[in-house]
């Protein structure tokens, strides 16, 4: 739309163009809205992120009057809180926006075009309770910082954006990579993964834009700032790197390293389980087996009461999954170790530990007999990251001591979004979705070094008879004294 726009002067037009200066990047988002319903622009700091979703506001609000012949339509825009809005946006909008195009309600925090563009509104609101929007309409909606919030958060907007007489309603969003919508954000809008019961997964979109696009409206001193950062804050700041971003707690992840191919676990590797167990939120069972050398897969996993809106998983619904998946595969495990939470009575008639073995998890004279508590106690939980970190760690001639099978998917897609807390530096941010490395955690914590022994040669074997028969033969049964009585 490059449509004139009067001025306070009646005999007076500007272009949009000329009102609006959109760089090439941010041209092509605003093309892009013409076609596509979710929008998603940016990727690394600089890129003139609140700039372009600001003006694509307004134009949408002029294009829906001209268009439907409306009045007073209403479109939001959103950040996760009100000193973000108004960093980003309210304080910007006295010098981005001129006077004869409407005018700012700082009390009510809303923008007000004038009269002869039809009086649309931006309603300028925070993320803090997304809920409290239920009731809401907007023919348009924009989030500044999208990866700030939860998918929920997400999918309570998608609820909200209708108005009677406007069929083609918009999604628009701006982001850096990192924080806690990392990864749902990149699934959806880089990855192209959507849940089966998407209707509109075609009518996602991005648009990757860096500093470098908005050179003309940046400082010199600018890049040279992002430049110092260290690499991985540079590569999502500068470059908008998704795979590795600022506040990144598992930084060692490395896709292409840490999964592989599912491949059959040979019958003399050692294979443990581990469970986190949830209702409200997701739970989870991994299976897991350790080589000759130490080295641990995760081969496995089970993964039910998403965030998704799926339907929820009880206890013994999933222990009995868990038991059907393990006696099918004929996998021994030698212990399970789950949140020492399930062993806590809360008042029902049967703790969730008791719940397990009930369905033959942990219980004596099955394929998992027994079932132990994860490490708990002071600085339990930070000790057991630094091990998973151990775990992780690679360099050019270190290869990781844990890797996971592609099927893992779960574990795949939320191990590398997670995020450092702001009030424990050593700790995660729980509010993540980190249930798939929670029970990492767990096991790591209880196996350290333990590794699986390799089977023995033919002539270690020939060997052991003729010892056995000399009675010369030590095990871990035979005391050390009977080779000294020979």
């Amino acid at each position: 739309m490059d449509q004139n726009l009067t001025s306070a002067k009646p005999k007076d037009s500007i272009k949009w163009s000329e009102l609006v200066h959109f760089n090439d990047k941010q041209k092509e988002a605003d093309k892009a809205t013409d076609t596509f319903k979710y929008l998603l622009y940016g990727g690394a700091m600089g890129g003139g992120k609140s700039y372009w979703l600001r003006w694509s506001l307004v134009k949408l609000l002029i294009k829906f009057h001209h268009k439907y012949g409306q009045r007073g339509i209403r479109v939001g825009l959103f950040c996760e809180d009100y000193p973000s809005l108004n960093d980003r946006h309210i304080s910007k909008i006295p010098y981005d926006f001129p006077s004869w195009l409407g005018h700012l309600n700082g009390g009510a925090r809303e923008y007000v075009l004038g009269d002869e563009y039809g009086g649309g509104v931006i309603a300028l609101r925070n993320l803090d309770d997304a809920s409290k929007y239920a009731s809401s309409e907007f023919a348009a909606i924009g989030v500044d910082e999208l990866t700030k919030n939860k998918k929920e958060v997400f999918d309570m907007l998608r609820t909200r954006m209708r108005w009677k007489g406007i069929p083609d309603t918009k999604f628009l969003a701006a982001t850096n990579p990192g924080s806690i919508g990392h990864a749902w954000v990149k699934k959806k809008w880089m990855d192209g993964e959507h849940e089966e019961t998407e209707k509109e997964a075609h009518l996602f979109h991005y648009v990757r834009a860096t500093a470098d696009d908005n050179r003309m409206n940046l400082d010199a001193s600018y890049f040279d700032q992002l430049e110092g950062l260290p690499e991985e804050q540079r590569k999502a700041f500068l470059m908008g790197d998704w795979n590795l971003f600022a506040g990144q707690f598992f930084s060692e992840w490395n896709e292409d390293i840490h999964v592989c191919e599912p491949f059959v676990i040979p019958d003399t590797w050692r294979k443990f389980g581990a469970y986190d167990h949830g209702r409200a939120k997701p739970a989870t069972f991994g299976w897991y087996a350790i080589d000759f050398d130490g080295n641990i897969y995760k081969y496995r996993e089970l993964y039910v009461n998403k965030e998704d809106g799926s339907s929820r998983w009880e206890a013994e619904q999933i222990f009995k999954e868990v038991v059907k998946i393990n006696n099918e595969a004929k996998d021994y495990l030698e212990y399970v170790v789950a949140d020492s939470a399930i062993w806590t009575n809360t008042g029902t008639a049967e703790t969730i530990a008791e719940i397990a073995v009930k369905n033959g998890v942990g219980m004596s004279g099955t394929l998992m007999p027994v079932l132990i508590p994860c490490t708990k106690g002071q600085g339990s939980r930070i000790t057991g990251w630094q091990v998973m970190h151990q775990y992780l760690y690679h360099d050019l001639r270190t290869s990781p001591k844990m890797k996971y099978f592609r099927n893992c998917y779960d574990s795949i897609r939320t191990i590398p979004s997670l995020i450092y807390s702001e009030t424990h530096m050593e700790d995660l941010d729980s509010d993540g979705e980190d249930h798939a490395a929670d029970i990492d955690r767990y096991l790591l914590q209880t196996l350290r070094e333990k590794k699986a022994k390799p089977p023995k040669t033919y002539e270690e074997k020939r060997m052991i008879e003729f010892q056995k028969k000399r009675g010369i033969y030590v095990d871990t049964i035979t005391r050390l004294d009977r080779f000294n009585e020979v």
